[in-house]
């Protein structure tokens, strides 16, 4: 059974076993138990067969005994389908949790079905396919290549790399096998070969995490040995190279810097293929595009890859670092940098800019930004990596088996009881920290500094109050004051506290602004288009009714314009019900408030006479300065604060119209003498007539007409009619 028919037979007794569970129910329990023990039996011969560390190997010794070499390759074909592309991992693990579900007890899974261990175990035995001497042939490698590409499909890479290149990882000096394997791999196999490998690499020799974080644990840094294991893969293999150049721009950006100084350190030992990273990496440092929408991390990471590939060619070709100092590409980079709305980002093309100029340029002439940042720690840091020089080392330096285990992680020791007391009871002074009580001493003299003027306290900031000071925003927006603020404020949808104050502010902003300038006259159709199909994405409240004031007010601001676009959105706008019922609503709010009833519907918008107010009477360029204002326009005086005083004079008005006029009016005509007497002169007609008011011609009916009443029926009709 120990062959590739032997392995086919298993897994399809398995595939036929956990078939059986839609079979139909009768006598249950009998069939399921029967089920239950012959996948038991199945997946346990199973177990027996593959588990042999060189099962592979094994099998492939015995298939090239085959004198017919079709026969070999279909068979070996055959047994990459079964293993590589996981038909045996899926039918154990299937069977596994049918296992699981017809059993009350717990029992371990098989390691057939636990894709870790599975693409580990897979790897191992392709590894010994690759170290035995006695199958190193081409044939081998084409095999192996096989079984490798499948088993990267199952989803481990990691795992299956590291238990296939296991030898070389660990520092063996034998790498003749690994290196003719990698170089016939194909390009698509070799990147995510060597993208494993740097992972692996740095998990395992620079103690960091998948992700690139740095672990606390104290050990060697083997740099040399990895940057020489690295220079020996790419020997005499451009692929690789450029593998390992696109790897520090991409995903190398966010590992372990001294990762990164190793690959670099590999690359540089090539004067060709170091111009060529350098040149690369600065068109990618200076590239607009990168620097406006590249996160900052990648960015950081960028710039020490190229001050470090600067320091490297400034110790081997100093001809060239100078070169590059006044070429284009280099000036723009810093342009580009220099010119970022991001500070961060503009600081990285000052360290790039210093480093170069002390490099290239005299004392007396070398750059100097005067910024904090050149002279803070992280700016000498990032100047230094220039300086920085990785010698290659050695492929011995990598750790070995006993250095692994003894820089294991271990979980730190509790002291117990008797320790503690032990240590109470010694003379030695102890090293730890001690909790000292301060008392506040008063001696009841006076003050020494009574003298010193007391200051108020400052005035409280809500924001203050934050347990977490870094989330704390300072800079909070203000309130728009031009109609391109305020239609950029209601475009920013992300920027709760912009956004609300924008819709806040439109109303009192377009009307204060409808006769002053053009700014509203150019821009009421977007304006008025974003207040249409803007929508609640903060769940503002009376969003509705601040948007539909809004909307008014550019309606009112230019009523002949906005009638007929309201009325053609209406029709042949793509909005939804309701955001047409708030283009009919805002029509005849309009009209209203034309027609001078607008104080009687403020009620039905919730609204504010906010420009009508005396904040927002008049806009502030129409007033004198306030002295000249306070001279000329004085103010009238203000009622007494009583209650109902208003009320009271409103009352006194209303009567003194009502019943003292008339009267006044009956008296005086009474004095002129009887009715018969009074006879009109012509020239007491004339007077008259000067004294009468003409007739104002009625714009409103005009303006209603053409912006209100025609274009809907006019639409209405042509819509009814199609």
């Amino acid at each position: 059974m120990s062959n590739v028919s032997g392995i086919s037979i298993l897994t399809s007794r398995l595939k036929t076993l956990i078939g059986q569970k839609e079979a139909p129910e009768e006598n249950r329990l009998v069939r399921d138990s029967g089920r239950a023990e012959a996948l038991a039996s199945a997946i346990s011969m199973l177990e027996s067969i593959l588990k042999p560390k060189d099962v592979v190997y094994a099998t492939w010794s015995r298939l090239c005994g085959s004198p017919d070499p079709a026969r070999r390759w279909l068979l070996w074909k055959e047994l990459v389908t079964l293993l590589g592309s996981g038909r045996v991992l899926s039918t154990t693990s299937e069977a596994d949790a049918i296992l699981e579900e017809s059993s009350d007890n717990i029992r371990e899974r098989s390691n057939l079905s636990d894709g870790s261990r599975y693409c580990f175990w897979l790897g191992y035995n392709l590894n010994r396919m690759l170290v035995l001497p006695s199958v190193d042939d081409n044939d081998t490698r084409k095999a192996c290549i096989q079984m490798l590409e499948r088993a990267l499909t199952l989803g481990h890479v990691d795992q299956t790399i590291e238990a296939t290149f296991e030898g070389m990882l660990s520092g063996t000096r034998d790498l003749g096998s690994y290196l003719n394997f990698t170089k016939i791999l194909k390009a698509s196999t070799k990147k995510v070969v060597v993208y494993s490998l740097l992972r692996i690499s740095a998990k395992i020799h620079m103690n960091t995490s998948s992700d690139g974080a740095a672990r606390d644990v104290e050990s060697p840094i083997p740099i040399g040995g990895i940057a020489a294991l690295l220079n020996r893969l790419s020997k005499d293999d451009e692929d690789l190279v450029k593998l390992l150049i696109e790897w520090l721009s991409n995903d190398g950006i966010v590992q372990d810097l001294r990762m990164r100084r190793a690959t670099i350190a590999a690359l540089a030992e090539d004067l060709d293929t170091l111009k060529s990273t350098v040149t690369e990496t600065l068109r990618t440092f200076g590239d607009k595009l990168y620097i406006k929408h590249a996160p900052v991390l990648h960015q950081e990471g960028m710039t020490e890859n190229l001050l470090l590939l600067i320091g490297y060619a400034h110790r081997k070709i100093p001809a060239h670092v100078a070169e590059i100092a006044r070429s284009s590409p280099y000036l723009n980079a810093i342009s580009n940098r220099l010119a970022a709305s991001s500070h961060r980002v503009s600081v990285l093309g000052m360290y790039l800019g210093t480093a170069m100029s002390r490099l290239v340029d005299p004392p007396e002439r070398r750059m100097n930004f005067g910024s904090e940042e050149m002279t803070s720690a992280q700016g000498q840091r990032y100047l230094s990596l220039t300086g920085l020089r990785d010698p290659l080392g050695s492929i011995d330096d990598l750790w070995h088996k006993e250095v692994k285990s003894e820089l294991s992680v271990r979980p730190a020791k509790k002291p117990t009881a008797k320790e503690n007391k032990s240590k109470e009871g010694s003379g030695k002074p102890s090293t730890g920290s001690k909790i000292i009580s301060i008392e506040e001493v008063d001696d009841g003299s006076e003050s020494e500094n009574e003298d010193l003027p007391m200051y108020a306290k400052p005035d409280s900031d809500p924001s203050d109050s934050d347990e977490d000071p870094t989330v704390i925003e300072r800079n909070k927006p203000t309130a728009p004051v031009y109609i391109d603020d305020l239609i950029s404020g209601l475009r920013d949808t992300e920027n709760y506290d912009r956004h609300l104050l924008a819709l806040t502010h439109a109303s009192p902003l377009i009307r204060r602004k409808a006769t002053f300038g053009t700014e509203v006259t150019d821009n009421c159709e977007d304006i008025a288009s974003i207040l249409t199909g803007l929508g609640d994405k903060w769940n503002i409240e009376n969003f509705q009714e601040l948007r539909l004031q809004g909307m008014i007010a550019v309606l009112i601001a230019q009523p002949l314009e906005m009638g007929q676009w309201f009325s053609r959105t209406y029709f042949n706008g793509d909005y939804s019900i309701q955001q047409r019922a708030t283009v009919l609503t805002t029509l005849g709010l309009g009209a209203r408030e034309l027609a001078g009833y607008g104080k009687g519907d403020m009620a039905l918008t919730k609204s504010n006479p906010q420009h009508n107010s005396k904040d927002t009477a008049s806009f502030p360029s129409k007033q004198l300065p306030p002295k000249l204002h306070a001279l000329y326009a004085p103010e009238r005086p203000a009622l007494p604060d009583i209650p109902g005083a208003k009320a009271v004079n409103t009352a006194s008005r209303t009567l003194e119209q009502s019943i003292l006029q008339p009267m006044a009016l009956q008296a005086a005509d009474a004095l002129s003498g009887p009715n018969a007497l009074k006879v009109r002169t012509f020239s007491s007609r004339m007077e008259v007539e000067k004294r009468r008011t003409k007739p104002i011609p009625n714009a409103l009916a005009k303006v209603v007409a053409d912006g209100f009443f025609f274009p809907l029926t006019g639409r209405w009709g042509m819509h009814i009619q199609g």
